[in-house]
């Protein structure tokens, strides 16, 4: 685990500047975030989380995923050491699996998992931080606050950059005053960083496959509710006017037109063609005009009522109607 050093502030300029021209340079792989870089030499760590696997924990808006990576100066530590965090926002805790494990002196291997547990020191503390920040905001958010790179709690924003370049950028921006340990394993470093570009290959396609599901998703229930809402409009209306008017409901305008004459007016939005028909209803009543004595006299008058009836059509044939007015149930309803 990284040790417990105070945060080195990436509000100096020379590591700021250092960095973003690092970053512009590097292949865009993903989007890597500097959380924390501390300790003393030679046992200095260098913290990023990779913005472009943040996700939310399955049915929760407080829980979310990150992928960081932390590269190691000390000899007796791994090149490099990333892993999942799974961080609750709410109870301010982290669990962390998948844990890859880069040794100077071997090919990559599996590291053990840890259950929940608070952030034991700076650097999970900033990955916390960093997790319910970001998992919150909308990709145009986190675009905005990249552009800016400016987070007053630390963050610094490298680029897009793959975990090679991010390793060389803790030795050539960084750490210049160390001495990079040899790499003396038989599996070349050619080798090593091919076999990491291709775990975030595979990484990368599994979110844009899991991106392609969600919007998927979010489409079928968009039109799911849609369906509810003409449902339960239906059914409502159906109160009023049906089965006078859901009869109708797959016919042709022409049909329609020759039973109930032109409509008072039409017009097309773009697949979609309305119709509008008025119908309107007298009500007469007796109205005291005057008194004498004990004597009423007494009027016929009337009240007009009118009810509009549109019509959707859509492939010629008619989807949906609605009603507004008064009387609708008289005028449209079952004669």
């Amino acid at each position: 685990m990284p040790a417990n050093r105070p945060l080195i502030a990436p509000k100096s300029a020379a590591l700021a500047w250092a960095l973003l021209a690092f970053g512009l340079a590097a292949p865009a792989h993903a989007n890597q975030w500097l959380v924390y870089t501390g300790g003393d030499r030679p046992n200095r760590t260098f913290t990023v989380i990779d913005e472009d696997f943040i996700s939310p924990e399955f049915n929760s808006d407080t829980s979310f995923k990150v992928e960081a990576t932390t590269i190691f100066e000390a000899p007796s530590q791994p090149d490099w050491s990333s892993a999942n965090y799974h961080v609750d926002c709410t109870g301010k805790t982290l669990r962390i699996d998948l844990v890859q494990i880069s040794p100077r002196d071997g090919a990559l291997r599996r590291g053990p998992d840890v259950g929940d547990h608070a952030p034991a020191n700076v650097t999970e503390h900033q990955i916390l931080t960093f997790a319910c920040d970001k998992g919150q905001k909308s990709s145009a958010q986190r675009a905005r606050e990249r552009d800016a790179n400016n987070d007053p709690r630390n963050f610094i924003y490298m680029g897009p950059m793959s975990l090679p370049k991010v390793v060389d950028t803790a030795w050539e921006k960084l750490w210049t005053d160390g001495k990079r340990p040899t790499y003396t394993s038989n599996v070349s470093a050619a080798e090593q960083n091919a076999q990491v570009e291709k775990i975030m290959k595979e990484k990368q396609a599994l979110v844009a496959q899991a991106g392609a599901i969600a919007e998927q998703s979010q489409r079928d229930a968009d039109a799911l509710a849609d369906t509810q809402k003409r449902r339960k409009d239906r059914l409502r209306r159906e109160k009023e006017v049906a089965p006078a008017l859901e009869e109708w409901i797959g016919r042709s305008e022409s049909d329609i037109a020759a039973a109930w004459g032109s409509p008072a007016t039409t017009s097309d939005r773009g697949p979609v063609r309305l119709l509008v028909y008025r119908r309107t209803h007298s009500e007469t009543y007796d109205a005291q005009v005057g008194q004498v004595g004990k004597q009423g006299y007494f009027e016929k008058r009337e009240n007009q009522f009118h009810c509009d009836l549109t019509l959707e059509f859509q492939g010629g044939m008619l989807a949906d109607y609605a009603t507004s007015g008064d009387r609708c149930q008289i005028l449209w309803g079952p004669r």
